[in-house]
């Protein structure tokens, strides 16, 4: 009598799918009477859902759902141990013998606990509810099971991490199993930090794609770190002719940026095509000359028009080869405003927006995939947007790591302005403050991200100022 777990990927808004899959999975013919079969949170729907979050009708069509699965499994003598949201709340189903029980729970830290001995089986189950940025408190069981889902839902992601521990040993890990699993079977990857935020933005960006029909992806590539994680993310998912690469260079744009550009795309296998932005730069400079007021300076104008004609080029590929266009900026950069509404910014998904900059470049050291893909120069040279001669980002914005401690304090410790100042300086404090604060129009029409800290940008507010 095996136990099996289910917690790869199912079909995200689609009950009546995921239904048949349950169904055919309890009656397939690696399957026999006795076994138990065990299904993660997001089986029902595709993702995990509070209780206020589904209508009275989904809770409703989900118990009749359940109620289909008793009586399509009745005669295959299998188990099914299936949590879903109803209209009594969240519960943990035992389905058997045509029969649909709610079996005792309680609540721990970031999960919810079956006791074997409720179960009939050899292990605890530990159902995680916390997504990869919540707090989550491993059981203190001899044998348990943690069963986790792997989905993305509101920028909420849940990356698979799966855990079987047997006689207080780890007996058996996965992260984002692509497949079912034997309980009884040794398993073991790596679940350090930086593996799994590399696989949550995997995870993410798969089931985004899948849920909006996108087999293919487009992005520009600068020669710089941002694009080339998200490049390397992208080739991994979707493979690497599904990923649309161009380099879109200014007269800015440095021999060197051209070349690591061309770097990574060798090291991912990418075709990489290049459009001259130029032309569009200059045909939208000329046209708005004549309107632009006396006196005033372009300078801004012209930086930006070079991000929004990389933009305008970008989307208006992506709509005849039917891709998604990915955003690349970083949590950085998108906290104080380094970035163009209209232009870097466009795209459906925005992988990065959840991690500090001095934090990709940890990501890159940590990770044995980035590690690998990633050219050495990128993560060596100064950052630059080379959206004017000799251009740094340091020009215009703190180091990194000043920058990133900063709004650290900010954001996810909810610091005060004056207990920056007092953490940080004044001065230093002060400039970063009215940044974050000034950039609140640009955040609020950001693409979708990822979310992987306990504030990601999306949770930032005006409210935060006061």
């Amino acid at each position: 009598m095996a136990t099996i777990v289910y917690a790869y990927p199912f079909t995200w808004g689609d009950i009546e799918a995921n239904t048949k899959h349950i169904i055919d999975c309890a009656k397939s013919k690696r399957r026999s009477p006795g076994d138990t079969l065990v299904f993660a949170l997001h089986a029902m729907t595709g993702a995990v859902h509070t209780f206020e979050s589904l209508s009275a009708d989904t809770k409703e069509v989900i118990e009749a759902s359940i109620a289909k699965i008793a009586k399509a499994t009745k005669k295959t003598g299998v188990k099914l141990v299936l949590p879903a949201m109803v209209s009594r709340g969240l519960g943990v189903h035992l389905i058997h013998d045509g029969v649909a029980d709610v079996l005792p729970m309680f609540e721990t830290v970031g999960g919810l606990v079956v006791l074997k001995d409720v179960l009939g089986t050899t292990h605890d189950l530990v159902f995680r509810t916390a997504d990869v940025a919540e707090p989550f408190a491993a059981w203190s069981a001899s044998h348990y099971v943690i069963v986790d889902s792997q989905t993305f839902h509101d920028g909420r992601v849940f990356a698979g991490q799966c855990r079987v521990v047997q006689n207080g040993k780890l007996k058996a890990n996965y992260l984002a199993p692509d497949s079912a699993f034997d309980i009884a079977m040794a398993h073991v990857c790596r679940c350090d930090e930086a593996t799994v935020k590399v696989q949550a933005l995997k995870v993410a960006l798969k089931c985004y794609l899948k849920r909006y029909g996108f087999k293919a992806v487009t992005l520009g590539l600068s020669g710089g770190l941002d694009s080339a994680v998200v490049a390397a993310i992208a080739a991994d998912v979707v493979g690497a002719d599904n990923v649309h690469a161009y380099v879109l260079p200014s007269r800015f744009t440095s021999e060197e940026s051209w070349q690591d550009a061309e770097d990574l795309a060798t090291n991912l296998g990418l075709k990489l095509q290049a459009i001259d932005i130029m032309p569009t730069v200059k045909t939208a400079f000329d046209s708005v000359t004549p309107h632009l007021p006396e006196g005033r300076s372009t300078a801004l104008m012209a930086e930006n028009l070079q991000a929004r004609a990389r933009g305008l080029l970008l989307m208006s590929l992506s709509n005849v080869d039917g891709s998604l266009v990915l955003t690349t900026g970083n949590k950085s950069e998108c906290a104080v405003g380094y970035c163009t509404l209209y232009g870097d910014m466009v795209g459906g998904l925005a992988l990065l927006s959840d991690i500090y900059k001095s934090e990709l470049y940890k990501l890159c050291e940590d990770d044995d995939y980035l590690r690998r893909v990633i050219p050495k120069n990128i993560l060596t040279k100064a950052p630059t947007a080379e959206l004017r001669e000799d251009q740094k980002d340091e020009d215009s914005l703190p180091p990194y790591p000043q920058l990133d401690a900063v709004l650290k304090n900010m954001i996810e410790r909810g610091f005060s302005l004056n207990k920056l100042k007092k953490r940080h300086g004044a001065e230093l404090a002060a400039r970063i403050w009215k940044l974050v604060k000034g950039a609140q129009f640009k955040r609020e029409q950001a693409a979708q991200g990822v979310k992987l800290t306990t504030k990601p940008l999306s949770q930032v507010t005006n409210n935060d100022f006061f």
